[in-house]
């Protein structure tokens, strides 16, 4: 791959990335916000659908980036600042576990149905908006630590 195709891939993931944390943090406060015994409306599901897809690609492109960070950019990052260089390395979980999070809501999301009084219902939904919520708090504090990054080191 070469440089210039490398910050190009690099810019789409962080811009994906943010795309992604924001779209959590709107679903999450949505999720939050609606009552109880309330139904879950079809632009929920496909906001969710929406925001864990993003979350995907923002995943995907990582992984796409990760064997180059590993060769060029990850001692560099180290060298520069240890503190740093775990820091970027406790991303790659923090995002990671935004991905399972988001994925596990949505099916918890889908698995609720329409949405009714019944106890397992709201449990789901109930698992859905607490796992929506971590993800979100996830991929924000990934997207945080990688702006920090990639104001100090570059492809």
């Amino acid at each position: 791959m070469t440089p210039d195709l490398l910050r190009r891939v690099a810019l789409v993931h962080g811009v994906l990335a943010w795309i992604a944390a924001v779209a959590l943090v709107a679903l999450a406060i949505a999720l939050v916000r609606l009552r109880k015994d309330a139904r879950i409306s079809r632009w929920i599901r496909l906001a969710s659908a929406a925001a864990t897809s993003f979350v995907a690609a923002s995943f995907a492109t990582g992984v796409w980036l990760d064997l180059p960070y590993r060769t060029h950019l990850r001692q560099r990052l180290f060298l520069a600042s240890r503190a740093l260089g775990w820091l970027f390395e406790r991303k790659l979980h923090l995002s990671f576990g935004a991905l399972v999070l988001a994925g596990l809501a949505l099916a918890a999301l889908f698995a609720a149905g329409t949405g009714g009084p019944d106890e397992p219902s709201r449990t789901l939904r109930r698992a859905s908006r607490t796992g929506y919520v971590a993800s979100a708090f996830f991929a924000l504090a990934a997207c945080v630590i990688g702006t920090l990054v990639a104001t100090r080191a570059r492809f």
